[in-house]
């Protein structure tokens, strides 16, 4: 009897497997269209601004005189391999395309870009990032909140369990 439910599961979990849903060129197209609705494809951009940065205060660091030549080159350069690799090559989309996959079905991904096509879609678009630094912040006020409150808790605690 056992084996025959064990045989059951295994054969469940296999056409589970079977029957889950192929990463195509439909998919991997919604996935692409959905990014660029969102603005989820902006990630080289903001990649290679943050790397510019880096780059340049390194740069500025090492050796102060260096001429401002140097970070126009350094943009330039920078600029034009994020955009090889992003748009010519499509590397990013390659590596992200599984994450999408791994959560979202092809039907979840054009109802995603049906509501982002909305009035309200565009406005969570445009307002999510504002929205999403400020709750953070009123959770980073929140903890900070409970800190006093945490503390005296665990101190009365240790005390009464006689841990010093």
């Amino acid at each position: 009897m056992k084996v025959k439910a064990i045989l059951l599961l295994v054969g469940l979990s296999l056409s589970t497997i079977a029957f889950s849903e192929e990463l195509t060129d439909a998919k991997k197209a919604a996935i692409k269209e959905l990014m660029d609705i969102t603005g989820s494809a902006q990630i080289g951009e903001m990649f290679a601004a943050a790397f510019l940065q880096q780059m340049t205060l390194a740069l500025k660091s090492i050796n102060p005189e260096i001429p401002p030549k140097a970070f126009t080159i350094l943009e330039e350069e920078i600029n034009a391999v994020i955009r090889e690799e992003m748009l010519e090559k499509g590397s990013l989309y390659e590596l992200i395309y599984p994450v999408y996959h791994k959560y979202l079905t092809l039907e979840d991904t054009r109802a995603l870009i049906a509501f982002y096509q909305t009035p309200v879609g565009r406005k969570v678009i445009r307002v999510m990032p504002q929205l999403t630094q400020e709750a953070m912040y009123a959770g980073q006020l929140w903890g900070q909140s409970l800190d006093p409150v945490m503390q005296q808790r665990i101190a009365e605690r240790l005390e009464k369990e006689g841990i010093k």
